[in-house]
């Protein structure tokens, strides 16, 4: 699956465009290791970052699309494939492929994700459908995938709706970071936002509007 041509954030593709495979994070995943070593990749890729062009898998916005909150520059993330946008702060991007083992069988999402200073922030999806399966459980299962692969301590939890659709937010802790995670199931597939920050105690106001800014496409 591809994306058609603009930018913003997120999870999963066939893919990888060459300009973005070159600033991709090979180390760590997002899900295995947290935080560890990912500054230091973040440091090497900073100067090829400038070399990243228009790609067919993200949009890449105008500058019209663009906010600066003084903080963090927040650009407008479209995945026209998946049929939902979400805006992401500016930072080193990385595009993977990452499955999670599940009662269900493995699950592969494509995932775009963010890099700011202290923080990152993803965007993913499974290409997968899920006709048979009971939102409830499924919701579930792709939490509990996540908590193994991460192997960070559940924190928080509540059910959420997204314009309609069943959710699930919940907050993981570990290696001095904190990762808030949305699971939706929109349409039969599995939609999930991520954010995790460094060395703070609570989900800040910017993974609230991260995770707010979330909109399927019409």
């Amino acid at each position: 699956m591809k994306f058609s041509g603009l930018t913003v954030l997120l999870f999963l593709f066939p893919f990888t465009p060459a300009g973005l495979a070159q600033g991709r994070l090979n180390q760590p995943s997002f899900f295995q290791d947290g935080q560890v070593l990912m500054q230091q990749e973040i440091n090497r890729l900073q100067q090829q970052q400038q070399q990243i062009q228009q790609t067919q898998d993200v949009e890449h916005p105008s500058q019209l699309l663009t906010i600066d909150t003084g903080v963090l520059r927040w650009q407008k993330s479209i995945f026209r494939s998946a049929g939902f946008s979400v805006w992401m702060p500016e930072g080193i991007q990385s595009q993977e492929i990452v499955t999670l083992t599940t009662p269900l069988g493995a699950i592969m999402f494509d995932v775009f994700a963010t890099h700011p200073a202290n923080s990152r922030f993803i965007a993913a999806y499974s290409e997968q459908s899920f006709p048979t399966t009971d939102n409830q459980s499924l919701l579930k299962t792709i939490r509990d995938g996540i908590i193994n692969k991460t192997q960070f301590q559940l924190i928080q939890e509540n059910a959420i709706a997204v314009q309609g659709n069943q959710g699930i937010q919940f907050t993981l802790n570990g290696n001095n970071e904190l990762i808030t995670f949305q699971v939706m199931v929109i349409n039969q597939k599995v939609y999930v936002l991520g954010a995790g920050q460094n060395n703070v105690e609570s989900v800040s106001q910017d993974v609230t509007n991260f995770f707010n800014s979330f909109r399927l496409l019409p």
